[in-house]
């Protein structure tokens, strides 16, 4: 037990690990080798300075992080294809997935459980294992980039989501208290 109900299993594991990325304009991007995956929309939300002054344990700011990312894409939670979430704590997944309107509020439990998430699911979620599986270098949220961007290219292999063409990434710090989504997209969605 780490903090009830958090035990070890629940906790990612500060391993060692680096990423990159590239980041250029569209125009560009169509003259590199590899197939581009355009930023689609992205938000931001930050809502207090410590845990310990969120108002409720149960909502984050990825309620807004979130909103602004889907008004920015002109998408809504059922264009997404793949999900790529930050999930230092096990307890991430589901919360998130509620706050970003993948389910109602008190569903994240049952989605999860369900079967929802897993590879072959309705809506894959940590497509490479996650921070509590893959790596967690104590800042993960390259890695979903990464990852997001494999499976917009069709190029994760076995983990590949068949058409997947919209993913979002979600990422939170500060404990809880800073929140940002982006969703980027396939070729075809340009």
């Amino acid at each position: 037990m780490v903090s009830d109900p958090l035990t070890v299993a629940d906790c990612c594991l500060v391993t060692d690990g680096g990423g990159a990325i590239v980041v250029t304009t569209t125009e560009r991007a169509r003259t590199l080798r590899q197939p581009l995956v355009p930023v689609l929309g992205v938000g931001e939300a930050h809502w207090h300075r410590s845990i310990s002054q969120m108002p409720s344990l149960t909502t984050t700011a990825a309620v807004d992080s979130g909103a602004r990312a889907f008004e920015m894409a002109g998408l809504g939670p059922a264009d997404v294809d793949v999900v790529e979430l930050y999930d230092a704590f096990t307890i991430n997944v589901p919360l998130f997935l509620e706050d970003l309107g993948f389910c109602d509020k008190g569903e994240g439990g049952p989605f999860v459980a369900d079967g929802s998430i897993v590879p072959g699911g309705r809506l894959p979620v940590n497509t490479n294992g996650g921070g509590l599986s893959y790596t967690h270098p104590g800042m993960y949220g390259i890695f979903m980039l990464i990852e997001a961007t494999r499976q917009l290219r069709r190029a994760a292999g076995a983990r590949q989501v068949s058409g997947a063409d919209v993913a979002l990434v979600h990422a939170n710090g500060a404990v809880l208290s800073a929140q940002a989504t982006a969703l980027l997209g396939g070729v075809a969605t340009l």
